[in-house]
């Protein structure tokens, strides 16, 4: 059955441009402020807790993100042509749904890097350039989209606000080297079957990744690509160099 209008209409079956919601119209801007809001509110209550309803908290935020990510996947061939391996969460921010699950599950230095360095400004990018504008606002995919990467941020950002994960700028590496380690796979994995995993083999429409593609071609676009990440794992870790440097002069 194909939902062409509607809940559950998805972006192979859309309808004339019009349709859906504007690219930072107010409707987006509102969106971000209520996710900005809840995102505090959560960190507040996180760090107001003890340890074990700190777990819990993590344990049950990461199962609603894994959950909704889920019923958004077992949608497809519900209500529209049947599944598609492209309907796989092997993007970055649904490889980190498993990351953060890992990590509530149980807590680790080198994850808590991974989530803050890779996770954050991936989730941050797709909320700024969604790639899910071509859907009206009383969507499915709006939402489950909104929602699992509004709860990605919050999952992360609470765990920093309670200084459960302090990032290092001496472990940077290991995020640089967790995306090498997922990209090499997951590219030979788009040219066997023609998906489109991780945005490796072109760009993300709406985002600077285009921008990349149109400029370089495919696959010579992968470089400045990777230039990107190095320079947005690189900004990410600025604040704490800062933090570690006055630290420093202080014990002098």
């Amino acid at each position: 059955m194909i939902q062409r209008y509607g809940f559950f209409a998805y972006f192979s079956d859309r309808p004339d441009a019009g349709y859906g919601f504007g690219l930072y119209s107010v409707a987006h801007f509102v969106i971000l402020a209520a996710i900005a809001a809840i995102t505090w509110a959560i960190c507040l209550a996180y760090r107001r807790m003890d340890d074990t309803n700190r777990t819990k908290m993590m344990f049950t935020i990461a199962i609603i993100i894994l959950v909704v990510e889920v019923a958004k996947v077992i949608s497809y061939p519900i209500f529209h042509d049947g599944f598609r391996v492209e309907y796989t969460s092997l993007h970055l921010c649904g490889i980190m749904i498993f990351v953060g699950l890992i990590y509530a599950m149980r807590p680790s230095e080198t994850l808590g890097e991974i989530l803050y360095a890779v996770g954050l400004p991936g989730f941050i990018a797709a909320l700024v350039f969604p790639n899910w504008t071509m859907y009206p606002l009383l969507n499915f995919y709006v939402f489950t989209s909104f929602t699992t990467h509004g709860l990605q941020i919050a999952f992360i950002l609470m765990l920093i606000f309670a200084g459960q994960v302090r990032p290092s700028p001496r472990r940077a590496w290991k995020p640089a080297v967790f995306l090498v380690a997922i990209a090499i796979p997951i590219y030979a994995l788009n040219l066997a079957i023609g998906t489109n995993f991780l945005y490796l083999n072109y760009g993300s429409p709406g985002s600077p990744l285009e921008i990349l593609f149109d400029t370089f071609g495919s696959p010579l676009f992968l470089i400045p690509f990777a230039m990107l990440a190095a320079v947005i794992i690189a900004i990410m870790y600025v604040p704490w160099l800062i933090i570690e440097k006055k630290k420093e002069r202080a014990k002098h």
